[in-house]
């Protein structure tokens, strides 16, 4: 058995990166010699196996493999090999998976040699069960040895002891439960040598206190992060990165198979195989770049440094100016890189397995300022809001924040995601001193007219007055932002105040109160609108008004009457086809009825007198079918030419 002392080594965690979308990226550093193994969870491989990495970064060292545990079964694995050793019978099982093998057994005198056949049970002479293992020892001798006696069995054949190594293995993961191992071969010893991977891991946090003092504020940032890996982290460079680098899961760790098609042979008549020539190399191009060197540790002799994208980060800049003495003291130092921001925690961290640590990120003091916003809809009394602009030198992440105002706590609230520079506001409570209210009135009044082809368009002004009341209980003055929604294509009346400030989706006015008094904000919203209008709702005494209002002049005047005379009289004969098509309908069924009656008259008596009448009556009322259809195709004609030259005459005054 392998003393504690002979243990492999492993590098250790030296840097942890974690990101803000689900995965760490851990560094690990150390001397390693001959082979050792990283144990994952099951949920972890297919990210070890997109990213793991392994360089030497000091020293002789060269890689000659990685393995890992497959993702099958390890019972079922050993069952089918017949390696399954179940309790209370493994040396059974042991021995029955080297039947036919060449073995050494140590009886504590001379070692005996033969191929296993078996085991046999026996009664010995005072009645006792007795296990004997049965060995064929020479061509023609069977030894049958008492298992009692024996020492130790050594395993002669290479197909034997591989046939161990798999039940070691297998049988190791069977107990690992849901994690897996990764076997890292050495050749040679490396003084420092580097494995660096990605793993999910929990999303880290951050969260703020702000004390606000006067017309400054000093801001604090409390990372929380939680280990992600089954081990104690112990001096470990940290560091916490915003951004949204590219991420996702691809399955690596179980095989794929792919379903090939089946080709039946065909039975033919041999035949000479066809002989093809050998192409000629290609021709390098003109301005071949040189092929990229073999990386050491994958066939190279020598040790190789860290891949670009893997380079530890540059020394750390000098940290942040604090201007509170010790607030500041172990506070984060941001750097950006790129796309990405990080912040390098200053001190080293220790984190138990299983644990959680909350690190400080910031600690810096910036102009800020107390404000009162109300904004529509939000209830009667404003918000409390503390604002600054993000002066910090850091990219602020989302996270709640406590304000403290004067000393005291004063409210909680959602410092947003802040870049450098912006603005921010977070309100943190509400001034029940301070009452707001809004009414809102609208009105509409025809602002022009303009013919389309097929119908009258008119331009509504549209005006919306909002009037803000607010009142103040305090003693003192105070001042009050209003937020109203802007809403696209809106604008704002002459007599308006003017917003001192806008935001995509709200405009913000200023009104200030004095103490124990009321004042009130209006604010008029002026749009356009149109509205489409049927030529047939269309009445004199609208066009009259038009034509006073200057909306449209004498020549669209009498242009429209002519249009609407026309589409009156389409309506007229329109009535007019319906009642000559309602009496040839009415033909129709008196004709129904008297053909009727035809069918049950006899030709001759009375009954033919009375035949010879309905017959007559009968072509009356084809006569009238026949001139209500000519009439109503006059009328359908007509209608199409009023119609037509309505439409004409409108298209006219379309191209004025």
């Amino acid at each position: 058995m392998t003393s504690p002392e002979t243990l492999p080594q492993k590098p250790s965690i030296k840097r942890l990166v974690m990101f803000k979308h689900g995965v760490a990226f851990l560094e690990r550093s150390g001397p390693a010699a001959g082979h050792f193994e990283l144990t994952f969870r099951v949920t972890e491989m297919n990210d070890v196996l997109k990213s793991l990495a392994v360089w030497v970064a000091e020293g002789n060292a060269r890689l000659l493999s990685v393995g890992f545990d497959a993702p099958e079964d390890p019972d079922v694995a050993l069952a089918q090999r017949g390696l399954l050793l179940g309790p209370g019978s493994a040396l059974d099982a042991m021995l029955a998976s080297v039947r036919g093998r060449s073995v050494e057994i140590d009886l504590g005198a001379a070692p005996l040699r033969g191929e296993v056949l078996g085991i046999q049970d026996r009664t010995a002479a005072h009645g006792d069960k007795r296990r004997a293992l049965l060995l064929r020892t020479s061509d023609a001798e069977v030894s049958v040895v008492d298992l009692e006696h024996v020492r130790s069995l050594r395993l002669l054949e290479q197909v034997s002891r591989d046939r161990l190594d798999f039940l070691v293995g297998r049988s190791q993961a069977a107990t690992s439960g849901e994690t897996r191992s990764v076997r890292i071969v050495l050749e040679g010893e490396a003084t420092d040598l580097r494995v660096a991977y990605v793993i999910p891991a929990p999303v880290w946090r951050v969260s703020y206190r702000v004390v606000r003092d006067g017309d400054h504020a000093t801001l604090m940032a409390m990372g929380i992060i939680h280990n992600p890996v089954d081990e104690d982290l112990g001096d470990v460079e940290l560091t916490l990165t915003t951004g949204q680098p590219v991420s996702f899961l691809i399955d690596l760790y179980h095989p794929k198979q792919i379903e090939r098609t089946v080709v039946q042979e065909e039975t033919r008549a041999a035949a000479a195989p066809t002989r093809f020539e050998r192409a000629l190399p290609a021709a390098p191009p003109a301005f071949a770049p040189p092929p990229p060197p073999a990386p050491a540790g994958f066939g190279g002799p020598a040790a190789f440094g860290p891949p670009p994208f893997l380079e530890s980060a540059p020394a750390p800049a000098p940290r942040m100016a604090d201007s509170f003495g010790a607030a500041g003291q172990g506070a984060s130092e941001g750097v950006e890189r790129g796309e990405l921001f990080e912040y390098r925690v200053a001190s080293r961290l220790s984190i138990r397995r299983g644990g959680s640590a909350m690190v400080p990120l910031a600690a810096t003091r910036v102009p800020a300022k107390r404000e009162r916003v109300w904004r529509d809809g939000s209830g009667n009394n404003p918000d409390l809001v503390l604002s600054f602009k993000n002066e910090t030198g850091l990219v602020l992440e989302e996270g709640p924040a406590v304000i403290y105002d004067d000393g005291v706590y004063a409210g909680e609230s959602m410092l947003p995601y802040s870049a450098r520079g912006v603005d921010v506001k977070m309100g943190f409570a509400k001034d029940l001193a301070v009452r707001v209210s809004k009414r809102l009135s609208h009105s509409s009044v025809l602002a022009g007219i303009r013919v389309d082809k097929t119908a009258l368009v008119e331009e509504q002004r549209q005006e919306a007055r909002h009037v803000v009341t607010a009142e103040n209980d305090h003693d003192e003055d105070v001042e009050v932002i209003v937020e109203l929604s802007k809403i696209t294509g809106r604008s704002l009346t002459p007599d308006t105040p003017e917003a001192f400030e806008e935001t995509t989706g709200y405009r913000r006015f200023l009104m200030k109160i004095p103490g124990h008094a009321k004042r009130e904000l209006v604010v008029t919203e002026r749009w356009a609108s149109w509205r489409n209008v049927s030529v047939d709702s269309v009445a004199g005494i609208d066009l009259e008004r038009w034509l006073r209002d200057k909306f449209i002049d004498d020549s669209t005047l009498r242009g429209l009457q002519s249009v609407l005379s026309r589409r009156q009289k389409a309506r007229e004969l329109r009535a007019q086809k319906a009642a000559v098509e309602a009496e040839q309908q009415q033909a129709y069924t008196k004709q129904t009825k008297l053909g009727e009656q035809l069918n049950v008259l006899k030709e001759t008596g009375p009954e033919g007198a009375l035949r010879l009448r309905y017959v007559k009556e009968l072509e009356a009322e084809q006569d009238r079918v026949n001139r209500c259809e000519k009439e109503a195709a006059r009328l359908q004609n007509a209608i199409a030419e009023e119609e037509a030259a309505a439409a004409a005459e409108l298209a006219s005054l379309v191209r004025r």
